[in-house]
């Protein structure tokens, strides 16, 4: 490393305690090698940390991923739903392993990491516009008539706009983060440890914020039909069985639509 590169890693290191630095240092020449440059070492490794699950370099990138996933997705839709979707594809796309990597660790110091992010995160932007197909008038329709047991599907069939516009309603009242692990684990298939990952936790914390998020949306959606449908007590097991029959798929029609 020439003096100059040398002194900038050092500084990044020693205001980051705790990280490897053999194993940061093996990356940096690599950057360096791309063009990285000097006055970008402490993005480089604040980008690294956060590609190793570093707790406070995930909550930094984080706040940048927020920001910059609101300005691209701004740009093309400024719907809360999109800006929240974008934000939550770009998280996926720069910090969820595909084949043992992570994509931030693309970053390669060349430039500001926020600019960088931006880029990726208009990216991201488009490629979910082009992806998105006109909605289906009625997104439970499927499960109501795949439904095996008959007093259920006799259930959902007769209540299916008030159980929608209830789960609808119960998805939205939950706090950002149990609505994103939702998205993330019932939408687009991120694994317990991946999430885990994502928000510096262990997967079993993940795992339990997922079924927790779950859990309060079951008994938000149970409550709200009990009452708009001003059922009798007697019924209430019957509704939660039929809130309770796959769950996951409902929430999950409801996320992407």
């Amino acid at each position: 490393m020439s003096d100059a590169w040398q002194e900038a890693v050092q500084r990044a290191l020693a205001a980051r305690p705790g990280v490897d630095p053999a194993a940061f240092g093996v990356h940096a020449e690599a950057c360096r090698a791309r063009g990285a440059r000097s006055d970008h070492a402490e993005e480089l490794l604040l980008a690294w940390s956060a590609g190793r699950g570093d707790a406070g370099a995930l909550r930094e990138l984080e706040r940048a991923i927020a920001a910059e996933g609101e300005v691209a997705a701004r740009r093309i839709d400024r719907a809360p739903a999109f800006i929240d979707e974008v934000r939550q594809a770009l998280r996926v796309r720069l910090l969820v392993a595909e084949a043992g990597r992570v994509r931030i660790d693309d970053y390669a110091g060349r430039g500001p990491l926020r600019g960088w992010i931006g880029v990726a995160a208009l990216r991201v932007a488009l490629n979910l516009v082009r992806r998105v197909a006109p909605a289906s008038p009625d997104l439970l329709g499927e499960l109501v008539t795949g439904e095996a047991d008959p007093e259920l599907q006799h259930l959902k069939t007769l209540y299916r706009a008030e159980f929608r516009e209830a789960l609808e309603v119960s998805l939205q009242a939950l706090p950002e983060r149990a609505r994103t692990v939702l998205r993330l684990s019932y939408v687009d298939g991120v694994k317990h440890v991946q999430l885990g990952r994502l928000y510096g936790v262990h997967e079993t914390t993940a795992a339990r914020w997922v079924a927790q998020a779950a859990a309060d949306v079951a008994e938000a959606t149970r409550t709200r039909l009990m009452t708009r449908l001003a059922l009798s007590p007697a019924s209430m097991d019957s509704v939660t069985r039929m809130v309770l029959s796959n769950l996951d798929l409902s929430i999950g029609r409801i996320l992407r639509g």
